[in-house]
């Protein structure tokens, strides 16, 4: 599916067509942006963020956008996303459809149309968009600030400085010697904290932080050498100092107070609009994890750090509650590093395969889907060229590596009067209550993996009825 329908869906609204009272003209997603591209020299796709039921006189950021863009334009398109800030006021439906009508109409860009809720949820959440706070993204990054720092858009497409470049020469202050931000190993993961001790959710989730860390290290053999680099936005030395020692036990590594420059800097080189905010980076300065406080929320042990996309992922309590809702194959395994890395290098491949086929953009979100809970829809799955199986229609379906010992594994064994065994291969039905499992004994591979997920997809697989959760094992 192309970069565009997987943002936007297929059909976006011509703002320019409609009238206060009437109906918008919509247009193909491909057609409206048939110029855009995704990275590179080019024109360049925008995402305004708006809010219908904000003063005008708050959204002055609306009419500043409108006059750069008729500066450079066609080098920008823009789709505006519109929200409603304030959520729980009186308005009903009715009012919001005639909010999003008047905030569009005479606009010279395109829209999210306005019954796409599913859509708009995602790329506020994508994006980590503050309610009520009009802003751009432009390439994954928010450059509010930058563009009304450049009236004339001068700096368009406003660039974030090149990470490297802003530490370069900065001596970052641990517990033991200083060291040079490119002196850091090649391997290491590069975790930037924004914080400050003035910020009380900042203290609040600097343990938390910290234990994260602590386990993924202890854990993981290829994480090990993460590093936790602490970007301070205190007022005074002595707040930093405070805010420093709260990230101590992790090991971090601070940009120094003395660096002003280097840390007003690095918010805008990693698209920071807030704190407290945990972003995570390659040795090359490639973005891995935008949100990292979101995906810590959902996941406090880190089982599935760096929590980039992913096709196939650890088992959670927030799988859990998804499962409930989608279908899921299970690779129940040992505590072991070894273990995952087999389980992820066995997994893979077949969820891989599996969501090219169906054109899913990532686990948990089906681009065909009205909402993300919706359970009405059906795909065809073309079984692999070698199968003799037929395909069959079927839920959206989840993978996940269920690891024993963890509060979610044991729960899902529990519930579903399921043994120890290790390996073992399940796949998990609770909308229909049936389940099937791989024959114990038999080898796992990534070629019996995709034939047991091709006998589950198919409807060809040896069944069971999952029990009732009030009857006994």
């Amino acid at each position: 599916m192309d970069w565009r329908e997987k943002l936007f869906g297929k059909v976006l609204v011509r703002c320019d067509s409609g009238t206060q009272n009437g109906q918008f003209d919509n247009v193909a997603t491909l057609e409206a942006l048939s110029d855009c591209v995704e990275e590179g020299e080019g024109t360049v796709c925008g995402i305004y963020f708006s809010f219908a039921n904000i003063s005008d006189s708050s959204d002055d950021f609306g009419v500043r956008l409108e006059e750069i863009y008729n500066r450079v334009h066609p080098r920008l398109k823009v789709v505006q996303v519109v929200l409603w800030a304030h959520v729980g006021t009186p308005e009903g439906p009715v009012e919001r459809e005639a909010g999003f009508r008047k905030s569009l109409t005479g606009k010279p860009w395109f829209a999210v149309p306005f019954h796409d809720v599913d859509i708009k949820r995602r790329l506020t959440q994508k994006y980590s968009i503050a309610v009520g706070v009009p802003t751009l993204v432009i390439r994954g990054r928010h450059v509010r600030d930058a563009l009304l720092d450049d009236p004339l858009g001068e700096r368009f497409p406003w660039p974030a400085p090149p990470l490297q470049e802003v530490l370069r020469g900065v001596e970052l202050q641990g517990e033991g010697e200083a060291r040079r931000y490119e002196d850091l190993p090649a391997d290491a993961l590069r975790v930037f904290y924004f914080a400050a001790h003035w910020c009380p959710p900042c203290r609040a989730f600097a343990p938390s932080l910290c234990t994260a860390l602590s386990a993924v290290r202890k854990r993981r053999s290829k994480y090990a050498s993460t590093q936790l680099i602490l970007v301070s936005s205190d007022r005074s030395e002595q707040s930093y100092n405070r805010t420093v020692q709260s990230v101590s036990g992790a090991g971090a590594l601070s940009v120094p107070w003395c660096a002003s420059e280097a840390r007003a800097t690095l918010p805008a080189a990693l698209s920071v609009a807030g704190i407290p905010a945990l972003v995570i980076a390659d040795a090359t300065g490639k973005i891995l994890t935008a949100n990292g406080r979101h995906h810590l929320a959902g996941d406090p042990l880190g089982l599935n750090f760096p929590w980039g996309q992913r096709a196939v992922s650890v088992l959670t309590e927030q799988a859990l509650l998804k499962m409930a809702r989608h279908p899921a194959v299970v690779l129940f395994i040992d505590d072991e590093d070894s273990e995952i890395e087999f389980a992820e290098s066995v997994l893979t491949p077949s969820a891989e395969s599996y969501y090219e086929e169906c054109s899913i953009q990532y686990p948990g979100f089906c681009p065909y889907q009205n909402s993300s809970d919706d359970e009405t829809m059906d795909f065809d799955y073309p079984t692999t060229k070698n199968s003799r199986m037929k395909k069959k229609t079927f839920k959206h379906v989840m993978f996940y590596i269920g690891i024993d010992g963890t509060d979610s594994a044991d729960m899902l064994r529990e519930h579903i009067c399921l043994d120890d065994a290790v390996p073992l291969l399940t796949a998990i039905d609770f909308p229909k209550q049936k389940m099937v499992t791989m024959k114990y004994g038999d080898e796992i591979t990534t070629d019996s993996v995709q034939n047991f997920v091709d006998a589950y997809l198919s409807g060809n697989a040896d069944f069971k009825p999952l029990k009732p959760y009030s009857d006994r094992c």
